[in-house]
């Protein structure tokens, strides 16, 4: 069987397998844990015959595929160790059986966590829904990082809000740019404002040194490179914040800045430049980078190990999708084991560290008084390149 085969095949026996992680001690009960993926197996297979050639698999699978994957490199990990767990897996967009149809069957009885890679906000509604009237802790894993809800604490948001992202940002860049004047570049739009009105409240509520910042709004279909380089300052040290999360645009703004070799530049972006691959190429060499993400995967060690065993497998290297898909279920899924009755309020033991070491705290609005809305990972990490590699990550 060739790898690409052995891709589509692992994809298939995905909705029939329940993986029972067996316990050491046959007297004592695994903890039962619950993961979601968006495989989209109706549109992939009919029965069990795969409806596409042997050399393509839609995009639309592999997202879901990858963290699945991942799911299942740590079930081999818990069962090399020994822990005690039943882990079911499901398909969050087959068509056989609503979610909550999953959410209220027998299967689902004594699940004590759920782990969902969530792809829509109605999607996380129902989810959060079920988490909060099952009194069950339900980490969201990958995407989105929005949510929209109120007065529940079991709903956990591992892909932090931008509203963290900015405020992590600002107390970035106050610790280490007050010295500048930041150039905020942003484009038209809502997100934009919102960018710009929680930097600017940010600035005048600190107690410590304001920023010096200057907001420059370009049409990101016409503007040129002088009208940012005249915001420049050729002797100095330049500092820009690109205030918008549109990768286009970002990468727009690093590589008109770029052609201008006789500034040096910093340019600080958003979180979702972590997932830019153009940043690294020689166009935008020139300009040192950084942005802020709650994950980072250090190639080193353990994330190794993970490659050399994907690529083995599948004949490619893991996306983040799988490193996400492995931390989740080994990092709660041993949390779950150790604090089996009480995982909600044990969710920062660090004791188990993977990768990254979440700081999962309550953010609370007027709606629901004395409830958190959500619990939110607070933990982000600032990864500055240049010339396309990686060297420095700061942790806030």
């Amino acid at each position: 069987m060739n790898k690409f085969y052995r891709f589509c095949f692992s994809l298939m026996l995905f909705v029939f397998v329940t993986h029972q992680v067996t316990a050491q001690d046959p007297f004592a009960k695994p903890v039962k844990i619950a993961v979601f993926a968006p495989l989209y197996l109706n549109e992939a297979f009919e029965g069990s015959i795969y409806k596409f050639s042997k050399s393509t698999l839609p995009k639309t699978l592999l997202p879901g595929l990858e963290f699945y994957h991942g799911v299942m490199m740590a079930v081999e990990t818990l069962a090399e160790e020994g822990m005690q767990a039943e882990i079911l897996v499901y398909d969050s967009k087959q068509t056989a059986a609503s979610l909550s149809y999953l959410f209220s069957s027998s299967d689902f009885t004594n699940t004590g966590l759920i782990i969902a890679s969530i792809t829509n906000p109605a999607e996380l509604k129902l989810f959060a829904d079920q988490a909060l009237s099952k009194h069950i802790p339900l980490i969201s894993a990958t995407y989105p990082n929005y949510v929209g809800i109120n007065g529940n604490p079991f709903f956990v948001l591992i892909n932090s809000s931008l509203q963290a992202h900015l405020e992590g940002l600002y107390k970035h860049m106050q610790s280490y740019y007050t010295g500048n004047t930041i150039v905020a570049i942003r484009k038209p739009g809502a997100v934009e404002n919102y960018i710009q009105s929680t930097i600017t409240d940010l600035n005048k509520k600190t107690s410590s040194i304001p920023l010096k910042i200057k907001w420059v709004t370009l049409n990101p279909a016409t503007f040129s490179a002088t009208e940012l380089t005249t915001k420049l300052d050729s002797m100095a040290n330049n500092v820009v914040f690109v205030a918008s999360p549109t990768e286009d645009f970002g990468l727009k703004v690093v590589r008109t800045i770029n052609t201008a070799s006789n500034y040096r530049v910093t340019a600080i972006g958003m979180p979702t430049w972590d997932g830019i691959k153009e940043l690294d190429k020689n166009d935008c060499r020139n300009v040192d980078i950084v942005y802020s993400t709650p994950f980072y995967f250090l190639k080193d060690g353990l994330a190794n190990e993970i490659t050399a065993l994907y690529k083995s497998k599948y004949g490619s290297r893991p996306s983040d999708m799988v490193f996400k898909g492995y931390e989740s279920t080994l990092h709660f899924g041993k949390l779950l084991m150790k604090h089996r009755h009480n995982l909600v309020n044990n969710l920062n033991d660090k004791e188990f560290v993977v990768f990254n070491q979440f700081d999962l705290q309550p953010v609370q609005s007027k709606k629901v008084a004395g409830k958190p809305d959500y619990l939110e990972n607070k933990k982000l990490y600032f990864v500055k390149k240049q010339n396309g590699n990686v060297k420095s990550v700061i942790t806030n």
